[in-house]
């Protein structure tokens, strides 16, 4: 074995938009502290910032170990064999590098129990995405896991980090989001639900079916931007619920596309990909300009 077969097989791994999406949703709940007028302490944010990734990572690799002996590969059984073990090694790595940093904000954190209820979280999250007897991922439930950790445990824990408190706002940008986020899991694993279904691949869309995955996602579009406008009702400044404003006429994109798929036109899988990238991208963008650059 190689080190660039290693390095494939490593970047099977982890998805890169998902370690993107982590590092953003953390800048979310840091930025709100910014937003407020308050320091931010840049030690824990570094070290949260490389925990709540690293936990990602480690969930990856425990899972790739796990299961990669179930998946074909055009390794022979030797070569997956070292992979698995290399994977191995790397996720016992991962795991004391959290421990050790985890250990450098608990000096400070030993008596809040919010911290250690968020630190819970990310560890309840490794144990149910990746490992037996849960493996959530394994059964097509994972972006859901996912979801919940992107919008809600990792921006709380980055803004409890700084303040040891939760804050009202962060629930009303971040809660929205959720269902977009799981309409552009969807969008992207429509092209190929049929080669999932052949290849017994679980995913979210495989087991929803393609009819209720393809109404879930234009309902969660929708509910997107309906929970944006009650946030505002209920007090949410009008800076912070710009970013839908914006993202809004992409996801308009997104949904019309989805819709003619269901309508039975010829599908343009690369403007529904697009759209779905784009309408939370700039959702995101929008955001952290707000919340970082007022």
């Amino acid at each position: 074995m190689n080190i660039k077969t290693f390095l494939t097989n490593l970047r099977r791994c982890f998805r890169l938009e998902i370690l993107l999406m982590i590092t953003i949703s953390y800048l979310v709940g840091t930025g709100l502290v910014d937003y407020l007028g308050r320091g931010i302490n840049q030690q824990k944010f570094w070290l949260g910032l490389i925990i709540s990734l690293f936990f990602y990572i480690a969930s990856e690799l425990i899972n790739y170990y796990f299961f990669s002996a179930s998946t074909k590969t055009k390794d022979n059984e030797f070569d997956l064999i070292r992979i698995r073990n290399n994977v191995f090694v790397l996720f016992v790595v991962t795991l004391t590098i959290i421990a050790v940093f985890t250990y450098l904000l608990y000096r400070e954190f030993s008596s809040s129990f919010l911290f250690l209820i968020f630190w819970s979280s990310f560890l309840f999250f490794l144990l149910l995405y990746s490992i037996p007897p849960f493996n959530l991922k394994k059964r097509g439930f994972g972006d859901i896991l996912l979801s919940i950790l992107i919008v809600s445990i990792n921006p709380m824990f980055a803004y409890i980090l700084q303040l040891s408190d939760v804050h009202t706002t962060l629930f009303l940008i971040t809660f929205p989001v959720f269902f977009l986020l799981i309409s552009y899991f969807l969008a992207q694993m429509l092209e190929g639900y049929a080669s999932d279904l052949k290849n017994n691949k679980n995913t979210l869309m495989t087991k929803l079916g393609w009819k209720t995955g393809m109404k879930l996602h234009n309902i969660f579009l929708l509910t997107t931007f309906v929970l944006y406008g009650i946030a505002a009702i209920i007090g949410l400044p009008a800076r912070l619920v710009m970013p839908a404003l914006f993202a809004f006429p992409i996801s308009c994109i997104q949904f019309w596309e989805m819709w003619r798929i269901g309508e039975g036109y010829k599908p343009r899988w690369k403007l529904l990909k697009i759209s779905s990238m784009g309408s939370i991208s700039v959702m995101a963008y929008f955001l952290l300009f707000n919340l970082w650059l007022r």
